[in-house]
């Protein structure tokens, strides 16, 4: 029997396919602490998922910990304004990049 591929299928494929290559480019270390997760390091989406034009774009993504991705004071999720200083700080030419595709839509 063919199993049919499914539009939610393959949304799923591609998301995974776009982690793995964010943590690989990452050497499943998070870009903050530097802490070497291995395949527990998170692929963290800078601009929202949500936002197709951007959701499998590999410059929309960072690999973190999950404390600096989730949980902690000083994590994506829970201080976005500190995260795009940091990101500002540390990875400019993503930042930038980023910067340029919200000016885009706007």
């Amino acid at each position: 029997m063919v199993r049919k591929i499914t539009k939610k299928g393959l949304i799923r494929k591609q998301d995974k396919e776009w982690r793995d290559t964010i943590r690989e480019r990452d050497n499943y270390t998070c870009q903050v602490c530097m802490k070497d997760c291995g395949k527990r390091a998170n692929a963290h989406h800078i601009l929202p998922r949500h936002m197709s034009a951007f959701r499998w774009d590999k410059n929309n993504g960072i690999t973190l910990c999950f404390y600096h991705h989730k949980v902690g004071q000083l994590s994506a999720h829970q201080n976005a304004i500190w995260f795009s200083e940091w990101l500002k700080e540390h990875r400019l030419e993503q930042y930038e990049y980023i910067i340029k595709q919200l000016d885009a839509i706007k």
